[in-house]
């Protein structure tokens, strides 16, 4: 008993001193083991760079990340000695197995890093600036900073080989130079994978020489001043693909088949079933045209075209999307339902899955392994392939059975072109997801629950995606080239952080180490180092610690999770801004509905509001919360239209009833119609008159969705007014009946 009671005493202690060590550092992703040393190594303009063979382009770009903030120039040597002083670079045995691996050790007079291959270096050298002060990601001097490193032995490797995310450049055009600070925002948090989604029906950006039209005519939509879109060359994709490969970054393209594909249909109509020509859409929807499953000259193009992409990509994945294959023109199609009848297939899904084998074989014969969204795995392929499991995670244990990878790509907690939260003023995003928070991203597990540890090997990893759809549902978020705003990149860095550092964790990180309220304390030094790297994020609103009921209200306490920042508040049911009270201690208020606050970390940085939402639980069984009308958005009088985004709440083909309900005020809601709206088009109405009144069939309004599509962007205008005048509150309700 002695014997074990001191087991478990020395066990807690090593954990004890090891949380400690993890404490001094705020790494994201955390990493597997640290061990504190004593005192520190100063980086000063005397410090030389040492490298072995082979690692000149590591220590390159170590001094290109250092050089700029330290003002330092800094000596580069090639050596296979380790030095006695310095920064060393080497490759060895870093203690594990994975080539990602690697192991970084501070004193007072060296920093080695040691890598088991090159991409460890690399990431070796990642944590390192994160061990230096935020200011150390500027891209100017920073005069007065005390470049110290703490003394440290840092063991690390990742948990999953797959650690992802998508652009989406076919709906809108990014500029190449935009790609490459992606790929470096990616690298700076130990993500490996980008996934290039380069076609689409919006647009097709890969130059092919075989096919010139292919960018020419399907690279740009509209005329005139409406005129938008871009390509990239192959020379600016072999930039991409070398500036990736130096950061360990793999950029796998996506070429869209058989469906998504009416850019390519417009620069080339033989490719379709019908031969007619269409137009690249300047909107965003889910083309009917699909790329003719019946023609030989449809997979001699394929064929052409992979031939081009796989020598500008080294990856060993070729993305084929296969999804949303609407099979209208195949039906239809004589040379499609001959092709049917001599393979003995009774559906189009079956020629479908003929389809993807035959490019299967394709992308096989240049050494590719193909990758696809969940829809190939269901299709059942014969050769080991990827699927992106994004809207059913049953698939990734079908794909497991059947001998595939998966890699976790889930609508829930990977689509980051859905908005971070419902707080009013969040940027608009796609609306058929309800909101993925922070947390809720870190709450993923590639390793699903209920799948046998046997499958693990197969579990690649994850990946999120960043949709462009947005920017082509309307002219809210494109670009004003006359002044050359870049709003699109900004609203891709909003979305991206810091959600892309909790997946970062998710997939790097040990799981017995993934702990929330650890990763948010070590976020807030993150934010700091995003404002020197030029990363635009979201700012955090304040977290609430409790709100205490009494006698005269309530006792309102915050917490601050950003460093550097503050939080300013109000008690009068007004919105705050950055010259509002400064929080200091615990506020009171008589009403809860009465306190707002915002983190604040300068005049031109702040974040959403804080505030408690009124309760509306007497509505609850009409559904979910749409939205809230007001004074403030209601007439009285006359009818004016109250606009409603219906992001998350239409979710699917079916009928919906809306429910006006009042609350307060001197009016009622005086309601003459409802209108659906679908990427900005009116699809259906209800039309007669109705009041926000005690009973339900007076507030009633219905509608019928009958062609919904994933991505799109629903919108509800309601034609009201207050009867008396616009003193008026209510909610308005929506449910699936």
């Amino acid at each position: 008993m002695k014997i074990k009671y001191q087991a478990r005493f020395l066990l807690a202690m090593l954990l004890l001193a090891s949380s400690a060590a993890f404490a001094q550092f705020n790494l994201v992703p955390l990493p597997q083991q640290i061990v504190l040393g004593e005192g520190s190594f100063l980086i000063k303009p005397q410090t030389k760079i040492f490298y072995e063979k082979g690692l000149k382009q590591q220590a390159e770009l170590l001094v290109s990340a250092l050089s700029p903030a330290t003002g330092f120039d800094f000596v580069l040597l090639e050596s296979n000695t380790t030095p006695v002083n310095g920064i060393t670079l080497r490759t060895g045995n870093s203690g594990a197995e994975h080539k990602e691996s690697y192991k970084l050790t501070v004193n007072k007079d060296l920093i080695s890093i040691v890598g088991n291959h090159s991409a460890g270096v690399f990431y070796g050298i990642q944590t390192l600036l994160q061990m230096l002060p935020p200011e150390v990601y500027h891209k100017e001097r920073q005069k007065a900073v005390k470049w110290e490193v703490k003394a440290a032995v840092i063991t690390d490797a990742p948990l999953y080989p797959w650690r992802g995310m998508m652009l989406d450049v076919a709906r809108y055009f990014f500029s190449k130079e935009y790609v490459l600070r992606f790929i470096d925002m990616m690298a700076m948090y130990k993500m490996n994978a980008l996934h290039f989604h380069l076609t689409d029906d919006s647009g097709w950006r890969i130059e092919i020489k075989k096919y010139p039209k292919l960018t020419t005519v399907g690279g740009f939509s509209g005329v005139g001043p409406d005129r938008k879109g871009g390509y990239y060359t192959q020379e600016d994709l072999k930039e991409i693909v070398a500036y990736g490969l130096a950061r360990n970054v793999d950029i796998i393209p996506e070429l869209e088949l058989p469906a998504h594909a009416q850019a390519a249909v417009a620069a080339y109509p033989y490719l379709c079933c019908t031969g007619e020509q269409y137009d690249v859409p300047g909107q965003h929807f889910i083309s009917k045209e699909l790329l003719c499953a019946g023609k030989e000259s449809t997979y001699e193009f394929i064929d052409n075209i992979i031939k081009e992409t796989v020598a500008l990509f080294p990856s060993k994945y070729l993305h084929i999307g296969g999804d949303e294959a609407v099979y209208t023109r195949w039906k239809a199609c004589p040379i499609c339902q001959k092709k049917k009848a001599e393979l003995g297939l009774k559906t189009e899904e079956q020629l479908r899955l003929h389809f993807n084998r035959r490019v299967q074989k394709i992308a096989g014969k240049y050494g590719k392994t193909i990758v696809g969204w969940d829809e190939i795995i269901e299709d059942g392929l014969e050769d080991k392939a990827v699927g992106m499991i994004w809207h059913e995670p049953k698939k990734a244990f079908k794909a497991a059975e059947s001998g595939h990878y998966s890699v976790m790509s889930l609508t829930g907690y990977c689509y980051f072109d859905v908005a971070e939260s419902a707080i009013p003023g969040e940027i608009k995003a796609a609306g058929w997801l309800p909101p993925i928070s922070l947390e809720k991203v870190y709450q993923l597990n590639p390793m699903l629950e209920g799948m046998d540890e046997k499958y693990r090997p197969l579990i690649l990893g994850a990946s999120a995606t960043l949709w462009a759809d947005q920017f082509i549902h309307g002219t809210i978020l494109q670009e004003i080239p006359m002044i050359n705003e870049n709003r699109s990149e900004k609203y891709f860095d909003y979305l991206t952080f810091p959600r892309m550092s909790a997946l970062a964790e998710v997939l790097w990180t040990p799981l017995a180490r993934q702990n929330w309220k650890d990763f948010e304390n070590r976020m807030r030094s993150q934010y700091s180092r995003y404002d020197a790297a030029g990363i635009g994020y979201r700012m955090p609103v304040p977290k609430l610690i409790s709100q205490e009921k009494t006698a005269a209200g309530y006792v309102i306490k915050l917490e601050n999770l950003v460093d550097g920042a503050e939080i300013r508040y109000t008690t009068d049911g007004s919105l705050p801004n950055v010259y509002s009270p400064v929080y200091t201690k615990a506020v009171a208020v008589k009403e809860l509905t009465d306190f707002y606050a915002i983190t604040v970390l300068n005049r031109s940085q702040f974040s959403l509001p804080f505030y408690f939402p009124g309760k509306h639980e007497q509505f609850k069984k009409y559904g979910e919360l749409l939205a809230e009308w007001n004074p403030q958005n209601v007439k009285g009088k006359e009818f004016g239209l109250l606009e409603m985004n219906a992001g998350g709440k239409i979710s699917g083909n079916g009928a919906y009833a809306l429910h006006f309900w009042y609350t307060a005020g001197d009016s009622r809601l005086e309601i003459q119609s409802i209108a659906v709206y679908k990427n900005g088009v009116k699809i259906t109405e209800d039309v007669h008159d109705g009041f926000s009144g005690t009973e339900a069939n007076n507030n009633k309004y219905s509608f019928k969705i009958d062609n919904y599509e994933t991505g799109a962007v629903f919108t509800i205008k309601a034609k009201v007014r207050g009867d008396v005048n616009d003193s008026t509150n209510g909610v308005v309700m929506v449910k699936k009946i």
